[in-house]
């Protein structure tokens, strides 16, 4: 029988002293008390002696704020920004970035073999973790709070964790542009005596023309960049392999302006010429899909604003196909990139029954990631169909922060 763990004898208040193991989600250094507990230390970085306090306690882990370093970590760096302890979002500035890809590459990795999403053998299939060559000013879209001040308004951000506003001269991973523009943006509010939102959002394209709001797009153009670039290579090495398919559809869940469909679609098409590709993009938000739809490469695209989960549940087993087949072999591809919460609870059964030959799981949440694949795998078996873990990989999306992007490849057996 397992004996049951000690209950902690600590309490809010007290101080410790300890080593620091790794990073973890949640922005926090994972360290150990001497009778084996787990501590999430703000501030640590990792493999170094620190002085804390306790800040938290729980039947499973103890948080606490450092005080001190005793030993520095030899990827210790000094964090640039005036208000990373203030503001919280970039709660990983104080770590050389180097090791904060290799953090993310462990954490997302020990996620997938925790979460049971990948066994011994799946887990060769990892690739190696991409890391941002722009380590700061790499956002190109950021929200700003704005609060009264002396007849203007401050610039910030909420704490992370709280309503609290913390402003701000500038944002060190925001795009250059950005802060400098919010502000004239709120200068010319005042002036014209209209109001000022409490909460806004500003961003930069492609061309450098910049904006008030707009639809959701990834935050770093080069990363997504080179994920549109490796999601395309994977769509066309599959569709190269089967030649005897010669019309394809596209099936893109949670498609928002069809970021990873449509570069698809085009490498598709130069691929494989002489077949036919259509496409279906699935999206809750309304700006998203009537930016989509105005998009020149919509070409035999259909649009529908609509839960994922509701529309799976309206459509038949099998592939959807948009035009009169005329005998072609017909066959789906399905690209997933759902917000952090990953798919809702039916949705996993529902793709099982279509037994798409390939799906492409975009993440920004290891973990919810993690979830569905295990739910995935559950309801494939009742079908009886297996799939194969053809690659799977990190992306850094956001340096200085802890969040992961990534995405996993599967295929499936025996076709």
């Amino acid at each position: 029988m397992k004996e049951p763990k000690p209950k902690s004898t600590l309490v809010v208040g007290d101080k410790l002293e300890l080593e620091t193991l790794r990073l973890a989600r949640g922005g926090k250094a994972v360290g150990r008390t001497s009778d084996g507990q787990v501590v999430f230390v703000v501030g640590a970085a990792p493999g170094e002696a620190v002085r804390a306090i306790v800040t938290a306690v729980s039947s499973r882990f103890i948080e606490a704020k450092m005080t001190e370093v005793v030993t520095p970590s030899v990827t210790r760096v000094s964090a640039p920004c005036p208000v990373v302890d203030e503001c919280g979002g970039c709660p990983w500035q104080h770590v050389a970035y180097d090791e904060q890809v290799r953090q993310k590459d462990a954490i997302l990795r020990d996620t997938m073999k925790r979460g049971r999403a990948f066994d011994d053998g799946e887990m060769t299939k990892f690739a190696d973790f991409v890391a941002s060559e722009l380590h700061f000013h790499y956002r190109s879209r950021v929200t700003l709070q704005a609060r009264p001040r002396g007849g203007t308004y401050d610039l910030g951000y909420h704490k992370r964790e709280s309503h609290t506003f913390v402003p701000i001269s500038d944002c060190l991973i925001a795009d250059k542009t950005l802060v400098p523009f919010a502000r004239e943006h709120v200068a010319k509010q005042v002036s014209k005596n209209l109001k000022v939102r409490d909460r806004f959002q500003v961003a930069v394209n492609d061309a450098g023309v910049l904006s008030i709001g707009g639809a959701f797009t990834q935050v770093n153009r080069a990363q997504n960049a080179i994920l549109q670039k490796l999601v395309s290579d994977h769509v066309v090495a599959h569709a190269m392999e089967k030649r005897q398919i010669l019309h394809w559809h596209l099936l893109d869940l949670y498609s928002g302006n069809g970021n990873l469909m449509f570069p698809v679609i085009e490498a598709l098409r130069r691929a494989r010429p002489q077949g036919v590709v259509e496409a279906t993009g699935v999206e809750m938000a309304e700006a998203s899909v009537a930016e989509a739809s105005k998009n020149p490469r919509a070409q035999q695209c259909s649009f529908n604003i609509e839960s994922v989960d509701s529309w799976l549940a309206r459509q038949k087993a099998g592939a959807v196909s948009l035009l009169t087949k005329k005998g072609l072999p017909l066959d789906e591809i399905l690209i997933l990139d759902p917000p952090r919460d990953g798919v809702g609870q039916t949705v996993m059964p529902l793709l099982a029954r279509r037994k798409p030959s390939l799906i492409v799981y975009v993440s920004c949440d290891p973990a919810t990631l993690a979830r569905d694949l295990v739910r995935f795998r559950e309801a494939t078996e009742k079908q009886k169909t297996k799939y194969e873990v053809v690659e799977a990989r990190g992306l850094d999306m956001f340096p200085q922060t802890d969040h992961i992007e990534a995405f996993v490849v599967l295929r499936r057996k025996n076709i």
